[in-house]
């Protein structure tokens, strides 16, 4: 943990952010960096709040949102998606 964010979740936002920021500051301006900037704390501060209860929430939502980009093309045919540890080969 790391003020109170899992290590992968601040670091993985951390670098998006970074990279996003020195694109910015490169290509646009400082002050686009510095909208990032501001744009990042509440956001460390919200994944703060959010695992000060259970530690494992981030990582659930997470794999939430990749489960949900994974099944798209279920979710679209059927209207649900189905979570399983392995994936189905069709004979």
């Amino acid at each position: 943990m790391f003020f109170g964010v899992p290590l992968i979740a601040f670091l993985a936002t951390t670098g998006a952010f970074l990279v996003v920021a020195m694109w910015l500051l490169y290509l646009v301006s400082g002050y686009a960096s510095l909208v990032l900037a501001v744009i990042y704390v509440p956001l460390v501060i919200a994944m703060r709040e959010i695992t000060r209860r259970d530690d494992q929430r981030l990582r659930q939502m997470f794999m939430r949102l990749r489960m949900r980009h994974r099944h798209g093309k279920g979710r679209a045919l059927w209207g649900a998606i189905s979570f399983a540890p392995y994936r189905l080969k069709r004979r």
